[in-house]
């Protein structure tokens, strides 16, 4: 059977301290999965809906529909603009 990790430097650590290392290392991967920059922007994207979402678990859509008009109007009015700007500057 192949061993669980590639490397082979797993099966000198003594076994008290096997579990604690692959623990750091499993958590440097995620931290360094978490500071890439599009899995932070879908992170907090993520974040931002579920506490969007509190107010239509509380019974109150329209409240919840103002909390997303950002999330809408901010891609339409930044392409808007880029497009505005790209048009004044190439005709």
């Amino acid at each position: 059977m192949a061993p669980k990790h590639r490397s082979t430097w797993w099966r000198h650590l003594p076994p008290a301290e096997r579990r604690r290392r692959r623990l750091e290392v499993q958590l440097y991967r995620l931290s360094a999965w978490i500071r890439r920059r599009r899995n932070a922007i879908l992170l907090l994207s993520l974040f931002y809906l579920g506490l969007c979402l509190i107010p239509l678990v509380l019974g109150l859509p329209t409240l919840m529909g103002f909390a997303l008009l950002p999330v809408i109007f901010v891609p339409a009015v930044g392409y808007a603009s880029y497009w505005l700007v790209w048009k004044e500057f190439h005709n």
